[in-house]
C-alpha cells in the first residue's frame, strides 16, 4: 500500500500496486480533477513511517485511515495518451530545433570543418556543388605571420620582392594576398601593388604550422624608383 497525494489541493489517497498499473501511475483527484502522476507524488518513507503524522495527515483531510478511498481517486487511462501525446510534442520539437542549431553552427562553420576533418572534405565539396554555394579554406589572418620580407634591386634587372611567410595553426588556411607600398624618405606611398598568391607562386592554402616562401620580380619606371628609399609589407585577404 502507498500514499500519494495530489500536487494541487495536496489530498492523500492510497493506492496499491495493481491501482497504480491500470493507467500507468496516471490519476485524477476525486476532490479538484487535477491529472497528475500518483508515482511522483509518493509521500516520503520518513512520512510513512511516521503513523502519529500519516493519521493527523488523513484526518485534516476528512479521510480515514482505513478505509480505501479508491472512489475519491480515479484511474483514468484516457489521461495517459494525452500527456504522453503532449510530451512527444515537445521532445520532437526539441530535437527539432536542436538538430536545426547544430545544422547551422555547422554550415557557418564549413570552412573550419573542411580545414580541420579530411575525411569530409569530399562530402562538403559535393554538397556545395549541388547547393550552389561555396567551401574554401578558413580566412584566418591572425594565423599568418610573415617571418621575413625583403625588396631590393633584381642580378637580372628589374626588382624582387622575398617572403617568407607562417601558418602558426595546426590545420590549413587560406594563403593570403600581399600588399607592397613603396615609400619615399618622408615615408609617403610612391608606389603600391598587390600579389595576388598565384602571381607569388604559392598554393592557395598554407599547410598547419608550416613556412612558404616566395620571390616575384617585377620593373619600375626610372622616376619612381628613383625616389624609393624603403617598402612597408603586410597580407590581407581581398
Amino acid at each position: 500500500m502507498e500514499i500519494t497525494y495530489c500536487p494541487t489541493c495536496a489530498t492523500s489517497f492510497k493506492v496499491t500496486p495493481d491501482q497504480l498499473r491500470l493507467a500507468n501511475g496516471w490519476v485524477r483527484c476525486g476532490r479538484c480533477t487535477c491529472v497528475f502522476e500518483a508515482l511522483a507524488n509518493l509521500m516520503p518513507p520518513a512520512v510513512l513511517s511516521d503513523t502519529a503524522s500519516l493519521a493527523a495527515m488523513l484526518a485534516e483531510f476528512d479521510l480515514s485511515p482505513t478505509p480505501s478511498s479508491s472512489a475519491a481517486l480515479t484511474f483514468d487511462s484516457s489521461v495517459v495518451p494525452t500527456a504522453r501525446a503532449h510530451r512527444g510534442v515537445w521532445v520532437f520539437v526539441s530535437v527539432m530545433l536542436l538538430s536545426l542549431l547544430m545544422a547551422q553552427a555547422a554550415w557557418m562553420g564549413r570552412h573550419m570543418v573542411f580545414a580541420q576533418v579530411p575525411e569530409l572534405r569530399p562530402a562538403l565539396l559535393a554538397l556545395c556543388e549541388s547547393l550552389a554555394c561555396e567551401v574554401t579554406w578558413p580566412q584566418e589572418l591572425d594565423a599568418v605571420l610573415i617571418e621575413n620580407s625583403s625588396f631590393s634591386e633584381a642580378p637580372s634587372g628589374g626588382y624582387m620582392v622575398q617572403l617568407r611567410l607562417k601558418n602558426t595553426e595546426r590545420y590549413p588556411v587560406a594563403t593570403p594576398a600581399l600588399e607592397l607600398s613603396l615609400l619615399d624618405l618622408q615615408d609617403q606611398v610612391v608606389l603600391r601593388r598587390v600579389f595576388t598568391p598565384e602571381e607569388l607562386g604559392l598554393d592557395d592554402h598554407l599547410l598547419p604550422l608550416r613556412e612558404a616562401r616566395a620571390v616575384v620580380n617585377f620593373d619600375l619606371e626610372a622616376a619612381a624608383s628613383q625616389r624609393i628609399t624603403g617598402f612597408r609589407a603586410l597580407v590581407f585577404y581581398p
